[in-house]
């Protein structure tokens, strides 16, 4: 960062939205390959419901059965082989131990990653079945009977409540499982399935297809005329979220630490970087709108679709995708984050808010470039503790410098993508400081980082 504060290898703006616009016209002489989604090989054409990552396996299923990758999602093969081969295959879990997998012709269990599978349905009533958990040494499948457990990795099962509800999707956050059912809304237990309660305060909605926890963050995808539903203490309320997600019927979600995706069927896929307050589209060369399922898998997200197979997208190429964080300050620890869900497309002006920062600070200043691996020769991201700055970390190349008006603790930036189609999955990155004179002995702080790539 010391180029972004005394002005060393590095443009400072003083027009700030004309230079961050001219560097990024610049970029259209660079390699500037669209981020869409890609096609796995295998499973062209095919119906696929149900997808699994674990470790270099990734797992996907449908109406044929049981596919296995090992290249990143890239490509499938079949990989069914003593599994169900008369009904779809509609959910996986997994333990240190074993892949399973819930089918229309009950659960089957693998212990070579899929290369082969038994069937393991001792004590299932019906056979049919909608999806598959694990959770605390306990196996969860659900169907249009009620709710099953096994504390045996499948060798046998009890039943374990709702009895003659058709439960459609599981989820838990530690030892609570929560389920989504056609047409009896949302339940909950405390007590490994003994026992369940309504949770249903704020839908408005009373079939759900998927349920994702976040951490301690659940989201439902209701039916069709309704959309996703949020809940932030563990289903006791529930709130219909907006914030860029039409209206429609969501059947797959898929999160980690930064993110959680959902899948619309009909509408394609959608993302969001703060908990589901604002959500953006990215659909460019998804073959099919019907979304069954979403995971994340070794640097990507996969989807799978009605009728057109898995895809995958690069993580890594998504329009707005936080990382690092900052270091704190009087103000806290400043973050950078999109303003209400702004993304650089082309045309338009990405919208950033900085936040946290010291009261004192009347101005911050941005840097805009284009790797977050090196800068001028040395490695990225660099421990800034040797200008002064123990805990802060450089994350971003400085290309572009900017300084940006702060106040009361935030400051805005704003920077506009020329209307120029060959910018189209150009990805920079952007990182901010603010001078703090009690946080260091140098004397300023550093937010987290972000990339953001061009979309049409």
């Amino acid at each position: 960062m010391r180029g972004l504060v005394l002005g060393a290898a590095c443009r400072v703006a003083g027009t700030r939205g004309l230079a961050h616009a001219a560097f990024l016209g610049a970029l259209l002489v660079g390699d500037t390959a669209t981020a869409q989604w890609q096609p796995a090989a295998g499973t062209t054409a095919l119906n696929m419901q149900a997808l699994l990552s674990r470790g270099a396996f990734c797992f996907a299923g449908g109406a044929t059965g049981a596919y296995r990758s090992t290249d990143g999602a890239a490509s499938f093969a079949f990989s069914n082989t003593g599994n169900n081969a008369v009904g779809p295959t509609r959910g996986f879990a997994s333990d240190a131990s074993y892949v399973y997998t819930c089918t229309s012709q009950g659960v089957f269990r693998s212990a070579d990653n899929g290369a082969t599978w038994v069937a393991k349905s001792s004590g299932l009533t019906n056979l049919l079945s909608s999806g598959i958990l694990q959770t605390q040494s306990n196996l969860f499948m659900v169907g249009p009977v009620g709710v099953f457990r096994s504390s045996n990795q499948g060798d046998s099962w009890v039943a374990a409540g709702l009895a003659g509800i058709d439960v459609r999707c599981i989820t838990a956050i530690g030892g609570t499982l929560f389920v989504g059912t056609n047409s009896s809304g949302i339940y909950k237990s405390t007590n490994l399935g003994a026992t369940w309660v309504a949770a249903n305060n704020g839908l408005t909605s009373t079939t759900f297809r998927a349920i994702e926890a976040k951490g301690n963050t659940l989201f439902a995808g209701g039916q069709i005329g309704t959309g996703v539903f949020r809940s932030l203490d563990q289903g006791a309320s529930w709130t219909l979220l907006g914030g860029g997600l039409p209206v429609n019927s969501y059947r797959g979600f898929a999160s980690d630490n930064s993110l959680v995706v959902a899948g619309a069927f009909g509408a394609g896929v959608f993302y969001s970087v703060d908990n589901g307050d604002h959500w953006t589209s990215i659909n460019v060369g998804l073959g099919n709108l019907e979304i069954f399922d979403l995971e994340i898998h070794q640097g990507h997200l996969v989807v799978a679709t009605n009728t057109q197979g898995v895809f995958r997208f690069p993580i890594s190429k998504l329009p707005f995708l936080e990382f690092g964080t900052g270091c704190p300050g009087a103000g806290g620890t400043p973050e950078l984050h999109a303003s209400q869900g702004s993304v650089p497309r082309l045309g338009s002006t990405l919208q950033l808010t900085l936040q946290n920062l010291p009261a004192s600070a009347a101005a911050a200043m941005g840097a805009l470039g284009l790797s977050s691996s090196t800068w001028g020769g040395v490695p990225l991201p660099a421990d800034l503790g040797t200008l002064g700055m123990p805990g802060c970390t450089q994350f971003v190349s400085v290309d572009v410098a900017t300084f940006l008006p702060a106040g009361a603790g935030t400051a805005p930036w704003s920077i506009p993508v020329p209307a120029q189609s060959a910018l189209v999955g150009t990805t920079v990155f952007l990182q901010a400081l603010a001078l703090d004179a009690t946080a260091n002995a140098f004397g300023a702080v550093v937010t987290n980082a972000a990339s953001a790539t061009v979309i049409g």
